[in-house]
């Protein structure tokens, strides 16, 4: 299978990458440096005798992702690529839902145009805000506290209603 890990040099990307790699999977790694270092994609290829491509692009630019698309045919796309400082996302909550929620629309975008519905998403356990009782499961209630952990629901309430829309995700 061929898979775009989204966010693939940030530190869990990174590893995904690898291992999805080293279990004999194509990997195709997509990522703007915003959160991480361009040493990363060296080191990851470093470590496994499977090739990996690496595509430097922001999510948010459509054509830039329809392209990659076009070119690599991915099966499924694991998603990584957010800001995720919730200091940060409290003095800049405009640049983190313009990131992490457009930038997640212009990826399924992409992908409902190119038929791949197999997709993972990376969200955060800030969407349960402060928990009533630990550990928290999906049917805990979300009640997230600040910006970054409201962006991540809101992807995850989008997704929610797409999966109705169209089974097939």
């Amino acid at each position: 299978m061929k898979v775009l890990i989204t966010g693939g040099t940030g530190y869990i990307g990174s590893h995904t990458a690898l291992e999805i790699a080293n279990a004999g999977h194509e990997v195709v790694v997509v990522d703007d440096f915003s959160n991480s270092s361009p040493k990363v994609v060296e080191i990851i290829k470093s470590l496994t005798d499977n090739p990996i491509s690496f595509e430097e692009a922001n999510i948010k630019d459509q054509k830039k992702i329809n392209g990659i698309f076009e070119e690599h045919n991915p099966e499924a796309v694991i998603h990584f690529a957010a800001f995720k400082a919730v200091e940060e996302s409290i003095r800049k909550p405009l640049d983190y839902y313009e990131n992490n929620v457009i930038g997640s629309l212009s990826l399924l975008k992409a992908m409902e145009d190119y038929n791949v519905k197999n997709f993972v998403f990376s969200s955060s356990a800030s969407v349960y805000g402060d928990p009533e009782s630990v550990p928290v499961t999906e049917f805990s209630p979300t009640k997230s506290r600040h910006p970054y952990g409201n962006t991540k629901l809101v992807i995850e309430l989008f997704l929610k209603q797409l999966h109705l829309a169209d089974p097939k995700w």
